[in-house]
């Protein structure tokens, strides 16, 4: 188990088989969307998102938190996600919260937010790093050249 991986998964991630639904190019669903399977979103979705195995195409957009086993993005999504295994492809955008314990980021994804792991035992984010105030730090002095 490791937070970063190789693409040597990269084929199984890939696999349409056994889609059991697909949401159109075009499509634009508003509301939860609870599935189990395999799902392809080739649409958009504006509501929350819960389910086995999901893979985003490129033209797919979500807006609201997905909890699921397995994630493929290609596509942009907006918000919170709670995923066993994100494997985020070159086009691929998440803006938002990740909490996984498999992640996988080709050359190219971009992923803004925080990033938790399961495997972690402590989460450290820029905003507990403070200087203190008592202390002063002062660079060490360089020998003067000799001329």
């Amino acid at each position: 188990m490791g937070l970063f991986k190789g693409s040597a998964d990269s084929a199984q991630t890939e696999n349409n088989g056994g889609i059991s639904s697909i949401i159109g190019k075009g499509m634009t669903v508003v509301g939860d969307l609870t599935f189990s399977g395999k799902v392809r979103i080739d649409g958009n979705i504006e509501g929350n998102i819960t389910g086995d195995y999901l893979i985003l195409s490129q033209d797919g957009n979500i807006t609201g938190d997905i909890e699921a086993a397995t994630v493929v993005c290609h596509g942009q999504i907006d918000g919170n996600l709670r995923i066993a295994k994100l494997y985020l492809k070159k086009s691929g955008v998440i803006n938002g919260r990740l909490d996984t314990s498999d992640l996988s980021v080709e050359s190219g994804g971009v992923l803004n937010g925080e990033i938790r792991s399961h495997a972690a035992t402590q989460e450290v984010g820029l905003n507990q790093i403070t200087a203190s105030p008592e202390k002063e730090i002062h660079p060490p002095s360089l020998p003067h050249a000799i001329s």
